[in-house]
């Protein structure tokens, strides 16, 4: 059977962060032909807005220019055809208009910061104290709420570093949004994640222990770091971390993976199953979880469905490190089929 890769794919980066997700799920990423506009929706105390707020784009040429939702955090992005200047519009119910002008001549990317600021008489309930729950947009903690402006200036900045695949510049700006304020949980975990792209394992589960020290709710910072354990061969703890991820967030499917992943190693395939069947279920176009469920399909002596999961990982990653080892596996079960 083939060894579940232990490489730690970019995706997961983006599955365990959500703030890092905005473009994959917007529909709106892929290659970026004439620039960008990234858009932050806030409360009025600077915390990340909710999902769910719509966002206009115009053109002083064309008029409308595009249309997105923000997500978890309060964020959205616009791909632009061409450079110019554009106008970012919010109309909410209950909050008053906002509109942001959006410059891209001489460069390709822009940002747009666009405030939610109730109408008194007008306001959903939650606009009353700004924040819902104490935790803004679903994804950053209270201890997030009390950061000075130019600590998550450079927390933004090392976020949009991260999403360009600029890995080193991403942790350069976050090193400084924790100088600046070292009680930022959002950024150690944000930190964490980038180290353990660059197989940093150490610095990785250092920031990662912060970032859980700091908010006991994030399911990201534990996720990752149940990767972490992974990925140095600590099983136990890996288990034990990624368990509390998935109980703070159950439909993590990066987390689903690296659980399989975890209990795999420690020989309990049949506990590995169903996170494996979820994980590729979840994330179907994900190469590496067809491996690891094609290995516990042969072991429920599932040889047909053991040949598909195998066959997907090929189509999915021709080239990749499992494909030898995955071409040798659907011969022999061929054979085995059809002798």
């Amino acid at each position: 059977m083939l060894r579940p890769s232990r490489g730690l794919p970019l995706l997961f980066l983006l599955l365990a962060v959500p703030s890092l997700l905005y473009a994959q799920r917007s529909g709106m990423g892929g290659r970026v032909v004439g620039g960008v506009i990234d858009v932050q929706v806030r409360y009025a105390n600077g915390a990340p807005g909710p999902s769910g707020i719509h966002v206009r784009l115009e053109s002083p040429e064309s008029g409308s220019a595009g249309d997105c939702q923000t997500i978890e955090g309060g964020k959205c992005q616009f791909n632009v055809p061409s450079n110019g200047v554009y106008m970012v519009r919010m109309s909410e119910r209950g909050y008053k208009d906002v509109s942001v002008r959006v410059e891209l001549i001489g460069n390709s990317r822009g940002f747009a910061t666009l405030e939610l600021k109730p109408i008194p008489a007008e306001a959903p309930p939650e606009a009353a104290a700004d924040v819902p729950e104490g935790v803004s947009g679903g994804s950053v903690s209270a201890a997030d709420l009390s950061v000075p402006k130019n600590a998550r200036l450079e927390f933004d900045k090392g976020q949009s570093a991260l999403k360009d695949n600029k890995l080193d510049s991403g942790i350069s700006h976050l090193r400084k949004a924790i100088k600046l304020y070292d009680a930022f949980p959002s950024a150690y975990t944000l930190l964490g994640t980038a180290y353990l792209e660059q197989k940093n394992w150490k610095d990785a589960e250092s920031a990662l222990v912060k970032a859980a020290s700091l908010d006991s709710k994030s399911a990201e910072a534990y996720l990752a770091l149940g990767a972490v354990f992974n990925q140095t061969k600590d099983y136990p703890q890996a288990e034990t971390a990624l368990l509390r991820g998935l109980e703070l967030k159950p439909d993590a499917p990066g987390g689903h993976y690296e659980l399989a992943k975890t209990y795999w190693a420690l020989g309990r395939w049949q506990e590995a199953a169903p996170h494996a069947r979820k994980a590729v279920s979840d994330i179907p176009d994900l190469a590496s979880p067809h491996v690891l469920l094609g290995n516990i399909l042969l072991k429920e002596n599932n040889l047909q469905e053991a040949l598909h999961e195998y066959q997907e990982y090929l189509r999915l990653d021709p080239n990749g490190s499992m494909a030898p080892g995955a071409r040798q596996m659907i011969d022999k079960i061929q054979k085995a089929l059809h002798p």
